[in-house]
């Protein structure tokens, strides 16, 4: 599997771009051959003192997209527990798709209601009161951007990915609808489902 690799704030020499692909080819028994994997490496100073890399490995296998984090002083340590993760993720990926009777219904989706315009106008009250009560509040800029394709899928497969990822929700085009969705787990542990109207 080749892997490509972006650095910020770290040389990536030659030593370790083998030290990287060695460890992403060990990947190939559990995932197949066919996927691209994406490595990002953050060297970062802290406030606190000592220094941490982040490894962010995702991995793309035909509609599945799988993705691990992790932490450490050394690079190699963190790229080595990102890999350990993906392996976590790729059996558990596994042992979702051979265990078809736990998957939701579409059935079991609970779509949000629509709101009126006064029910809005009180939202938004409500959010810029928090956000003028809160002192040390962040301004409202844009940190990160994201890019991904949306590939067509069900809402069961989108839950699929939603738990694969981690994330508490995940956007993707409805191959039953034929439109954007997305997908989130509510408090109680079940799953909505957000349509355009």
């Amino acid at each position: 599997m080749e892997v490509q690799i972006k650095a910020k704030d770290l040389k990536v020499n030659e030593d370790l771009r083998e030290f990287i692909q060695g460890r992403v080819n060990k990947l190939d028994r559990f995932i197949g051959r066919g996927a691209d994997a994406k490595l990002e490496l953050n060297h970062e100073h802290p406030r606190t003192g000592g220094e941490r890399t982040t490894a962010q490995l995702t991995v793309a296998h035909r509609q599945t997209i799988l993705r691990a984090e992790e932490q450490h002083a050394d690079p190699r340590r963190a790229i080595d527990l990102a890999i350990d993760t993906m392996v976590s993720q790729i059996r558990r990926y596994h042992s979702k798709r051979t265990d078809r009777s736990k998957r939701p219904s579409v059935a079991a989706f609970v779509a949000l209601p629509d709101l009126a315009a006064t029910d809005l106008a009180e939202l938004d009250a409500a959010v810029d009161n928090d956000a003028d009560s809160d002192e040390g509040s962040v301004g409202q800029e844009i940190v990160r951007r994201k890019r991904f394709a949306l590939k067509p899928m069900t809402s069961g497969e989108a839950i699929d990915q939603l738990e694969l990822l981690g994330h508490s929700f995940f956007v993707f085009f409805s191959a039953e609808e034929n439109q954007i969705n997305v997908v989130y787990r509510r408090k109680r542990g079940d799953y909505g489902l957000i349509q355009p109207a």
